[in-house]
């Protein structure tokens, strides 16, 4: 199979992957709320296990309490997705919140050139997210993250797609 047979294939899975994850935001943010919750639940206990292991020390105890509080993250989030749906999507928020601010306080350094209204327009367009989340938005928190994801696997599907299908060309 040629890669770009694969890459085709891969962007027409991510693709309606994308649009299960718009059509179902709710199941989206659940599930990547899950896999985050395994993968801090796994990294935080081989971590705790490495260093207990290792005789943590005085200069490792902050290690240790990361690597306890990762485990205890993991667990929570594995075991109760929903809540943690709330609480990741929170988190994004503020971080979509503070990148808008920076862009629009920096925004006056890129002013005459042609970066301004696209840094500007970015700046805005996250601190409205992440407003709107922080505000407090129920119906927003509990399946902003799905709808994410979804945008997210229909871009990259259709990068790879078209990837493929030019490659298929041969023209890529």
């Amino acid at each position: 199979m040629r890669a770009s047979s694969t890459m085709l294939g891969i962007g027409i899975v991510m693709i309606l992957g994308g649009l299960f994850a718009i059509v179902n935001p709710l199941a989206a943010s659940v599930a990547i709320t899950t896999v985050v919750g395994l993968i801090l639940l796994i990294a935080g206990g081989i971590a705790l296990v490495a260093l207990l292991l290792d005789g943590a020390s005085g200069r490792r105890i902050w290690n240790l309490v990361v690597a306890a509080l990762s485990v205890v993250a993991g667990f929570w989030l594995v075991t109760d997705p929903l809540a943690g749906t709330v609480s990741l999507t929170i988190i994004v928020g503020a971080i979509l919140f503070v990148i808008g601010l920076i862009r629009v306080l920096m925004v006056g350094a890129f002013r005459g050139t042609p970066a301004y209204w696209p840094v500007l327009l970015s700046g805005l367009f996250s601190l409205v997210i992440g407003l709107l989340v922080l505000l407090g938005f129920a119906d927003i928190q509990s399946t902003l993250l799905g709808y994410l994801l979804g945008i997210q696997l229909i871009a990259e599907g259709a990068a790879l797609s078209a990837l493929g299908y030019l490659g298929r060309r041969g023209g890529v």
